[in-house]
């Protein structure tokens, strides 16, 4: 795996030299490439394409990397190509704006992505530009404690007794730094058993992401933290790729484009899961900013790069942001993106956190789409102590790493069955709202709701219309349920009752195709027939009451 990473990287430095201005520089096509769809291993690693396989997903044209004669005319121009993007056809370049006008002119070059040079944001003196932007005002370190709050709320407790701990799962997570993580207690375990798998820094251009910044050690413990008695992760056993794609001395475009190559190299590595706890608004140039109306689900560069990667096959979970105190107060990008799990914040005794940003989306839809502990969560820090911290940054990577545990549970689910059985867990499933969406999930619901529709699969497959459970029943304390599973059963239905002297004891007509047999009915016998009718559908079978 580590190999494979390597090979990667090496496919996305070119340059290190950094002048002045950098473009993001869209391409119109993929013609005559030396890719081909055929041969992903050129480009993808195996696990990338198991993944793919497994979930029944095609490889396309946009998997494939850039022209590299497109690229190599580009560097003929006096750009320096820093980075390139498969899924945008686009490249990364250095350049000055003579040398930009050059590029601009080249017949397959289609345009920029932005407003121009994507890192021209600093608009204050430069001594304010060498300090760190207070991003993570919400999430300052207060007291030591312990995570069982955290984790009994998700269901996660239960979750890792019953062995779902991430075993097998690769989890990638994008943020600003992993300061000092190969070197704590809580990581420990993470480090010993070789569960890092790769690293790469997208804003210093190089292999180590220890030595920036705290938060992204603060967002790692949340799931890959295990000391026992003293704090415990989400997913503890899952290996991890970690990189760093935000940087906290500026708020830029560019910081969108290195989560595109961030998110694009979790893809080739072939990450499971991604956890983001970074969201983008405004900016240290105004006329870069995105207004609310830009949170629509398609339009923010982040936004377009976690909808593709949902599209490969990776669950998406992305923080909704610290903003609903504040002057913008609604979710940011990519939290707004229709394929991916944006997560609230809420408090250990299930209140909404006031600065977890409200949803929705522009355009309608439930944001955020779940909630989790971000208020008072504990997390570890760079100095080897435990602290509570405040943050839909923490709420994400709790919910990121619950998710990836269930997956392992049932690992023949897709990414977006996976989001669907978390949402229909959750605690508010039936009356959503913007705050924290549909609600808290719940692993054992969840894990019923994913076991039950395996069942329902497999009897369809045998060709069953109608299953009756349980059969036989336990006396009067015990509820038979009846389940139509016809597609096409009509939508009228008559369920009946009949003890052996032909007496219906107990009849329902409704529309609904998943009834209860209610127990407190008066059983004089012990075997009886259910009859199950409807304008397509016929069903007889025997039930019996112990």
């Amino acid at each position: 795996m580590k190999k494979n990473l390597l090979v990667f990287l090496l496919l996305l430095l070119q340059f290190s030299v950094i002048a002045q201005n950098q473009y993001l520089v869209v391409f119109k096509d993929k013609a005559s490439s030396d890719y081909s769809i055929s041969n992903p291993k050129q480009f993808l690693s195996d696990r990338s394409i198991q993944r793919r396989i497994k979930q029944n997903i095609a490889i396309t044209e946009r998997d494939l990397p850039p022209n590299t004669a497109y690229l190599s005319e580009v560097s003929k121009t006096g750009a320096r190509i820093l980075y390139k993007s498969r899924w945008l056809n686009a490249a990364l370049i250095d350049a000055s704006p003579a040398i930009l006008n050059q590029v601009l002119k080249l017949s397959f070059v289609k345009g920029l992505e932005g407003k121009g040079d994507i890192r021209n944001a600093r608009t204050g003196e430069v001594a304010e530009s060498a300090k760190p932007r207070s991003k993570f005002d919400s999430e300052e370190v207060t007291d030591n404690g312990f995570s069982q709050t955290q984790l009994a709320m998700l269901g996660a407790d239960k979750m890792h007794q019953r062995g779902f701990k991430g075993e097998g799962m690769l989890i990638g997570v994008l943020d600003s730094g992993f300061q000092n993580a190969d070197q704590l207690s809580f990581f420990k375990d993470l480090f010993t058993d070789k569960r890092v798998i790769g690293t790469y820094d997208f804003v210093d251009r190089e292999l180590n992401v220890y030595n920036d910044h705290s938060h992204g050690t603060n967002v790692l413990s949340c799931m890959a933290a295990y000391e026992s008695g003293k704090i415990v992760g989400t997913a503890y056993k899952a290996s991890y790729l970690l990189l760093r794609t935000e940087d906290v001395f500026s708020e830029t475009r560019r910081e969108e484009a290195n989560w595109l190559f961030g998110a694009e190299m979790a893809d080739s590595v072939g990450v499971d899961v991604i956890n983001t706890s970074l969201g983008y608004s405004t900016f240290d140039n105004p006329a870069q900013d995105y207004k609310y109306s830009d949170m629509n689900g398609d339009r923010a560069l982040a936004t377009r790069a976690a909808d593709w990667a949902a599209q490969a096959g990776i669950l998406v979970v992305a923080s909704a942001g610290n903003e609903g105190s504040g002057s913008w107060k609604y979710i940011g990008t990519p939290a707004d993106a229709d394929s991916i799990i944006a997560v609230g914040a809420v408090a250990g005794n299930r209140s909404v956190a006031s600065f977890s940003s409200y949803g929705p989306s522009i355009d309608g839809r439930t944001k955020p789409d779940l909630a989790a502990q971000g208020y008072q969560t504990l997390v570890g820090t760079p100095s080897n102590s435990l602290g509570y911290s405040n943050g839909t940054s923490f709420a994400s990577p709790l919910l990121a790493g619950f998710a990836a545990s269930f997956w392992q549970a049932f690992p023949e689910l897709t990414n977006m069955q996976v989001r669907q059985y978390l949402i229909r867990s959750a605690s508010q499933y039936e009356n959503p709202d913007d705050r924290v969406g549909y609600g808290i999930p719940d692993f054992d619901k969840a894990y019923e709701i994913a076991e039950l529709e395996q069942l329902i699969a497999s009897l369809k497959k045998q060709g069953k219309d109608v299953v009756v459970f349980p059969n036989p029943s336990n006396g009067q304390t015990e509820a038979m349920k009846v389940w139509v599973l016809k597609d096409d059963a009509g939508q009228n239905f008559e369920y009946k009752l009949i003890d052996m002297t032909g007496k219906v004891i107990w009849s329902l007509t409704t529309t609904d195709k998943y009834i209860t047999i209610p127990a407190k009915i008066d059983y004089l016998q012990t075997n009886y027939i259910l009859k199950v009718t409807s304008e397509t559908l016929n069903f007889t079978t025997k039930v019996a009451r112990n």
